[in-house]
């Protein structure tokens, strides 16, 4: 009787079930910096186009904000057009070099070679840190399942999956919400994903930067958790800081991308 009681003592305790099986990240502002890079690339292409003027800082600063306000308002062209999407925001430069309203007096010429140095600039940056490409390695190693499900125009998402090597690390299972029917936070999207990486609902999280496409649309399909990457930098666990800024509530509150492994550890 003794020798059976300091047998089970000595055995290995049994390791509970692991709640989370499969991790769905985001891309922009989450995985990679996309608002410094974008910020680092108009101010640079904006500053090529004043020296062809032959303009000032002040000029090349002021033609920043513009394309960058354009650019958040009116960043694809309408639902249904089939104009594609350099044309459009070339046109969105012609309208930031002349002055941020309507493109009259604008030198298209200039506004092409802007559009372009923008976007080679911008795609030249995009790249993953190294840290993150390990911490997404560790998280494959330690047996989680991992997608991408990104919002945006496919021409445009697809360049900057490519220009980051994200295929190196996701292989194909990416998501791209301008080839799906949906985009976040619809549940559709997630679905896709879900079947992609191989998951059910109830044993995946989301990561991601937005509030209103990533956290929600992790409410919305069901998933086990959300994990909201503050972009001010705030955070710090499950407190549920987006409930306090009339937005869905995460389920936990992270500084960077790199601090998911801490909440991993808690699920």
């Amino acid at each position: 009787m003794a020798a059976a009681a300091a047998a089970a003592a000595a055995a290995p305790a049994a390791v509970a079930p692991r709640r989370c099986a499969a991790v769905l990240f985001d891309l922009d502002d989450t995985l990679v910096p996309t608002s410094r890079i974008d910020d680092a690339a108009i101010a640079a292409a904006s500053a090529l186009g004043a020296r062809r003027r032959e303009l000032g800082d002040e000029e090349a600063a002021r033609a920043a904000r513009a394309f960058r306000a354009l650019l958040g308002a009116e960043p694809f062209p309408p639902n249904g057009s089939a104009e594609p999407v350099d044309r459009w925001r070339t046109a969105l430069w012609a309208r930031a070099l002349a002055g941020g309203g309507g493109a009259d007096g604008a030198d298209v010429a200039l506004a092409r070679d802007v559009h372009d140095a923008w976007a080679a600039e911008r795609l030249a940056r995009f790249r993953l840190a190294p840290d993150v490409s390990a911490m997404v390695e560790r998280v494959q190693a330690a047996g989680y399942r991992t997608g991408v499900v990104t919002n945006g125009h496919a021409d445009v998402q697809r360049a900057k999956i490519g220009a980051c090597g994200l295929a190196r690390l996701f292989g194909e299972r990416i998501i791209v919400s301008g080839e799906q029917p949906r985009a976040k936070p619809d549940a559709s999207i997630f679905a896709t994903a879900l079947a992609l990486v191989g998951a059910r609902a109830d044993e995946t999280i989301m990561v991601g930067d937005s509030l209103a496409a990533d956290v929600q649309g992790g409410i919305n399909a069901g998933l086990l958790a959300t994990v909201w990457v503050r972009a001010d930098g705030g955070g710090g666990g499950a407190d549920g800081d987006g409930g306090r800024l009339g937005g869905p509530r995460p389920s936990h509150v992270v500084r960077s991308v790199l601090d998911l492994e801490s909440v991993l550890e808690r699920l």
